[in-house]
């Protein structure tokens, strides 16, 4: 494995890292969770930061430290799975902001995270023929 596919690695390991911890914080302290004001969610379905901390440790965590380790071992399921990984994390970050109505720093290195890892795996799939393999079979 080249160099990029370990910084795409150590990108779902770092994703992952702070999804785990952010999400546990949510989970642990909903109405407030590191410092955050509950007046982040009005407007949002949300009455918490529960259900969201719960879906930032379990798909965005755990999801991202299962893409690192498949990207690792097993070529074509985890390009596929680092590829949803990173379209997963792009999406979070745009329905995070359009609810909190603010962008800083972490949203957009966060959504380039996940637009690397969207594109990189994207790439490979087209240049090993895999793309055209799975299409194929459909």
């Amino acid at each position: 494995m080249k160099i990029l596919g370990w910084i795409v690695i150590a990108s779902h390991l770092l994703l992952s890292i702070g999804a785990l911890a952010a999400g546990y914080a949510c989970m642990q302290e909903p109405m407030g969770p590191i410092g955050a004001p509950i007046t982040l969610l009005e407007g949002s379905p949300f009455l918490s930061f529960f259900l969201p901390g719960l879906f930032l440790f379990t798909v965005i965590g755990l999801g991202n430290l299962v893409s690192a380790f498949l990207l690792a071992k097993f070529s074509l399921l985890g390009k596929l799975c680092s590829m949803g990984m990173g379209f997963i994390m792009m999406l979070w970050i745009i329905i995070q902001c359009s609810i909190i109505k603010d962008i800083v720093a972490l949203h957009v290195i966060t959504f380039a995270l996940g637009l690397l890892q969207l594109f990189y795996s994207l790439i490979l799939l087209i240049r090993n023929g895999d793309l055209r393999y799975l299409l194929s079979e459909l």
